[in-house]
């Protein structure tokens, strides 16, 4: 039927690479020793009975040829459903049957263990004398299998080079340096693993791709083909990785999503932080005026201050000169009271020397007794009567009233005195301690402030003081004996974690740092004196030198990362150490990241763990107020701060002696209460109040004076003269009483004024001298003021700044509450937000959460207006150019060239088949023809990519016609893509063609019959197709050209192919193997050995023997023979 054509013009002794001999060694049922196969190069014939082992040996040529084992199939020639059974497993134990166990159980009968080893070799000739040895080694590694692949540029034997194999490696040592020392190229050659193994057998033999492995191990088992259109696209013709090139537009797709998306987010931000700026704005301007308004009242108070002396020491001197004027009235008083004293005694006589005068006298002296006694009594009720009125006690008094009255005030006098002894005088000794605590505080405040003017530092008090007297006594200075805490600092953008780490480093910052030259020094002092209170130094000798040995980590959160030290100090490198060694603390902004650090650690709030598991954290006043900080050379800060608690004390102790005026006030009336009914109850009885019968009594001897005196005209005129001198007497002293009372007014006012004068001045002492002229322009009514209104003034001007400065912080009180609110919406956006950027959350964590640190915020706001907007806008704008441009028109090519390599295989393909008579009478050979399906779903690809290519003039005649030819083609393009079933259908261009075979005579040309699908071909016509299109996908595959090739890889085996029906089937094919010059490993039954006698040179059979199968090699002269002996014997 056919005949073999000159396909090719080289002889078929040297048409590539040829199989020399295959060993085996512990392979399926091959067991224990090597067994060689050798067709020299030759067509050859493995034969022997069904289960003898023939497949097995095919399957180990399978495994040298085709190493990716998703892409072998073993025991190709057995039904489907025993395909499976083979592995490279069950061919290491050899496995050769199994033995029931139980009823439904089953254990695999194995020639071997896992201590076995299991050998592959192929050998390969070229007749330039090339050789190609591949090889493979099995051997378990505990429950692994493991394979090692190599290959050789000579002939490998398994007794000779693999029996010292070993799992660890030496074997292979001692082959290479064995066969790759000396020579210019590497001999012997090992792969990690199959990929990089196959990849070098197809450079090797010359194969244009891995489908030629493929390819080989389908011809294995050959077997018509019933779809010759999938056979083409998946055999025949190049498959590209269409989805990586998707990744790859996808990547670039994505960048330029990203940078859109970045975009956006940096849009949102800078939306939602506009408000939070301007808001943060507001808070300056309104920050800025409360300090306005608190200067405006550090004037007022200083202004007042000033005033406030200048008219109490004018009040003073006034003073002064009012007592010093009221002192010279008395004198001059007492000295006119002697002289009438003297006048009033000479009259007395005059008028005792006559006799009535004398009757006279008696009467006077007994109207004096009972005036005096009647006085005396009338003076008592009226003081009872004051007394009576005061205590709202029943008026108009009898016998009866007087003893009630005297019962309710002795009641009222113990319950008095009670409320005197307990509640009120508790309350005063109470406020009486508070206002010494804070005195004493008010003169701690002036004593730190004067000294913090005097040291340029944060450390004050006896620890300072007991620095400053070590110094002193020793002859140092204090940058010579620093306190540690001098030379530390926080860095202005870590402030919000100062109070964390002062509590941290407090104890630390108040050592004294000793340098050698004044230790022992320093020993003596401290240890001679009493210090009145604690000191810890730190003997200073230090190496510098062993720093550069040092092996320091910090991570970026550390605490010593958030410290600066005191520039050109000396002992900076010592601290550095120290803190090292001993505060490396890492300072987190969450509990969880706390939680899940071992130790050394520190929240903002103060919360420390330390080592060992200790864990501390201290809330105490004094610990966390700025007035106590430590830390720093710069105590401006320090300073401000004291002075803010100083003037808090000075308002404190306002009020605390308000309190105990009022309580002292309350204590006065109780007392002055108590001290009524005292007075009242002195009254024992009613008589002594009663006055009417001394009333009586004096009008009776009144009358008898008068007649005396009518009959004595002398004595009246004395009488009269002398009433006078009395009169002018009594005057005087009355006028010497109110004189003493004024006195007594001026020196209590002169006594005020000292002590209200001395506050102020003490005031003005630790306030900073300010500017007052402008302050003195605006208000000039207050010169106008007096001594006793100014502090009244004074309270109503820092009142109106007070309510102002009040406002103020109101509205920025309302002002942050709005940003704390825009804030944490900020840091906690909607779900919305974080679905559409998931990286928000991670862009805002290392913001603050505090209104404090609002500057953090503008400061991010004015990043992204400023560079990460711009850097995003131009990232999207490059990757826009280079998506739209570039990429898109890339993608599109690829497919092109694709296309353009489809048509061009189909070509040379069909160049091979035109040299392939596929029948002989008439002589007709194939041609393969492709044409473009008609498909919804490519179609649509297609014209979606052309649509997706820019017309540059178009998209540039625009400001944004890149951005619009994006979201109108690319975009869409790319959304497409996405579904995965759709995008594998429409990017395989095999695909979107439909291919078939044409039948055509060689005479003209012209086509005799066209096979579209198998089905129309009888059993002949279909195995002659089959193998027609199988020569030339070998020749393609192989590297077979018409020109030879000395790298072409020449051989093929086919398991079980021919059948006694099959006769013709199998002659075309043997003829199409001598038209390719390819050799050929038949494997048949041995009743199938006449089809393909007459053109093999040797015979492999194999025979099974027990469980184990062994192999015979003979040339096919000898196989005749033997077979002839056997047929003659019987």
């Amino acid at each position: 039927m056919t005949h073999q054509t000159n396909l090719f013009n080289t002889d078929p002794q040297v048409a590539g690479f040829k199989l020399d001999y295959m060993e085996v060694w512990n392979w399926g049922t091959f067991n224990d020793k090597v067994y060689r196969m050798s067709p020299h190069g030759n067509n050859s014939l493995l034969t022997g009975a069904n289960a003898s082992g023939k497949s097995t040996l095919i399957d180990a040529l399978l495994a040298l040829l085709v190493p990716q084992q998703r892409k072998r199939f073993y025991n190709q020639s057995s039904g489907t459903e025993n395909k499976g059974n083979r592995t490279d497993i069950t061919y290491f134990f050899g496995n050769y049957g199994q033995q029931q166990e139980g009823e439904s159980g089953a254990t695999s009968l194995k020639l071997r263990d896992k201590s076995a080893r299991s050998v592959l070799l192929a050998t390969f000739n070229n007749s330039d004398g090339r050789v190609v040895t591949l090889f493979q080694v099995r051997y378990y590694s505990g429950e692994e299998l493991r394979t090692v692949y190599g290959m050789a540029h000579k002939h490998l034997t398994i007794s000779q080079n693999f029996a010292d194999f070993d799992s660890n490696g030496v074997w292979r040592k001692h082959m290479e340096k064995e066969l790759n020392t000396g020579s210019s190229k590497r001999i012997v050659e090992f792969f990690n693993g199959p990929k990089a193994y196959g990849e070098k057998m197809l450079l090797v033999f010359g194969m244009r791709s891995d489908k030629a492995l493929t390819l080989f191990n389908q011809i294995v088992g050959v077997k018509v083909l019933n779809d010759l259109d999938s056979f083409i696209r998946d055999n025949m013709l190049e498959e590209r990785d269409a989805e990586e090139k998707y990744k790859e537009l996808r990547e670039n797709f994505q960048n330029l999503m990203d940078a859109k998306t970045n975009i956006e987010k940096t849009k949102e931000q800078i939306r939602q932080l506009e408000p939070i700026d301007r808001l943060a704005e507001d808070v300056l301007l309104i920050e800025k005026s409360i300090k306005e308004l608190q200067s405006e009242k550090d004037i007022v108070s200083y202004w007042f201050a000033v005033r406030t002396v200048k008219l109490c020491q004018e009040h003073l001197e006034s003073c002064k000169s009012e007592l010093r004027q009221l002192d010279d009235r008395i004198k001059a008083n007492n000295a006119e009271k002697r002289r009438l004293d003297e006048e009033k005694s000479s009259l007395e006589v005059a008028i005792n020397s006559d006799s009535v005068g004398q009757q006279i006298k008696d009467i006077e002296k007994e109207i004096l007794n009972l005036t005096e006694r009647f006085e005396e009594r009338k003076k008592k009720e009226e003081k009872y009567n004051t007394l009576i009125h005061k205590l709202e006690l029943p008026q108009g008094v009898d016998s009866s009233t007087f003893q009630s009255n005297k019962a309710t005030a002795q009641k009222q006098k113990v319950a008095l005195q009670e409320l005197l002894d307990n509640e009120l005088s508790e309350r005063n000794r109470h406020l009486k301690n508070e206002k010494e605590d804070i005195k004493a505080n008010i003169k701690s405040h002036a004593e730190t402030i004067k000294y913090l003017h005097e040291h340029n530092n944060n450390i004050s008090g006896r620890v300072a003081e007991i620095r400053d007297e070590i110094i002193q006594h020793i002859g140092a200075t204090a940058d010579e004996i620093p306190f540690i805490g001098e030379l530390i600092s926080l860095k202005d953008d870590e402030r919000e974690w100062e109070s964390a780490i002062e509590r941290i480093l407090h104890n630390f910052a108040l050592r004294l740092i000793v340098p050698e030259k004044y230790y022992r020094q320093v020993n003596e002092y401290v240890n001679n004196h009493n210090l009145r209170g604690r000191i810890v130094y730190q003997r200073y000798n230090y190496s510098a030198a062993l720093r550069e040995f040092a092996n320091r980590q910090a991570q970026d959160n550390s605490l010593l990362n958030k410290i600066d030290f005191k520039p050109n100090a000396k002992y900076i490198d010592w601290i550095e150490d120290r803190l090292y060694s001993e505060f490396n603390y890492t300072c987190v902004d969450t509990l969880e990241d706390f939680n899940h650090i071992n130790e050394n650690a520190v929240t903002k709030e103060g919360l420390i763990k330390a080592r060992g598991g200790k864990h501390e954290k201290d809330d105490r006043r004094e610990i966390n107020r700025r007035e106590h900080y430590v830390l720093g050379w710069d105590n401006r800060e320090k300073i401000a701060a004291i002075k803010k608690e100083y003037e808090n004390l000075l308002s404190q102790l306002t009020i605390k002696n308000n309190d105990l005026k009022e309580l002292d006030n309350k204590r006065k009336e109780t007392e002055e209460r108590k001290e009524t009914f005292s007075r009242l109850l002195d009254f024992e009885k009613f008589d002594d109040i009663d006055w009417q019968s001394y009333s009586i009594r004096i009008n009776e001897k009144n009358e008898e004076k008068k007649q005396l005196e009518s009959t004595n005209d002398r004595v009246k005129t004395l009488q009269q003269q002398l009433e006078k001198i009395k009169l002018r007497i009594t005057d005087i002293e009355t006028q010497n009483q109110n004189l003493s009372r004024q006195q007594g007014v001026l020196d209590k006012a002169k006594k005020d004024t000292e002590e209200r004068c001395s506050e102020n001045s003490n005031a003005l002492a630790l306030m900073d001298s300010v500017d007052v002229d402008e302050f003195e322009n605006s208000n000039p009514d207050l010169l106008l003021v007096g001594l006793a209104d100014l502090e009244a003034r004074l309270r109503s001007m820092q009142n109106k700044v007070d309510n102002k400065i009040k406002n103020k912080q109101t509205e920025k009180n309302r002002k942050e509450n709005e940003v704390r609110s825009k804030i944490i919406k900020f840091k906690n956006p909607s779900e919305e937000i974080t679905t559409k950027f998931r990286d928000w959350r991670s862009d805002v964590n290392s913001l603050p959460d505090s209104v404090e640190f609002i500057s953090e915020y503008q400061t991010f706001l004015k990043k992204l207006n400023e560079e990460a907007l711009p850097s995003f806008e131009k990232r999207f704008n490059k990757y826009l150019h280079e998506t739209v441009i570039n990429n898109i028109y890339t993608f599109r090519q690829f497919f092109k060239d694709w296309e353009s390599l489809i048509n061009k295989t189909i070509k040379q393909l069909n160049s091979y088949l035109r040299d392939i008579n596929f029948n002989v009478y008439p002589e007709t050979y194939i041609q393969l023809e492709s044409s473009k399906k008609r498909n919804v779903n490519i179609n649509e690809f297609v014209q979606m990519l052309e649509k997706a290519i820019p017309n540059m003039r178009e998209i540039n005649s625009t400001i944004d016609g890149q951005r619009i030819h994006f979201e109108q083609h690319v975009l869409p393009l790319m959304q497409r893509l996405q579904d995965e079933m759709w995008r594998k259908e429409v990017m395989d261009v095999r695909a979107r063609f439909s291919y078939k075979a044409a039948e055509l005579f060689k005479a003209d040309d012209q086509k005799r019959n066209t096979y579209e699908s198998m089905g129309q071909l009888s059993g002949g016509e279909k195995a002659q197709l089959t193998y027609t299109i199988l020569g030339s996908a070998i020749a393609y595959q192989f590297g077979l050209t018409k020109h030879g090739c000395d790298s072409s890889f020449r051989f093929i085996a086919i398991d079980e192919a021919f059948r006694a029906q099959d006769e013709d089937k199998a002659r075309y094919l043997i003829s199409l193997c001598k038209q390719l010059h390819l050799q050929l490993l038949v494997v048949t039954p041995s009743d199938n050995i006449h089809i393909v006698e007459k053109d093999i040179s040797y015979v492999h059979y194999v025979e099974r023997k027990g469980n184990a199968s062994v192999l015979y090699n003979m040339p096919i002269n000898q196989f005749k023979e033997e077979r002839q002996k056997t047929f003659e014997s019987k």
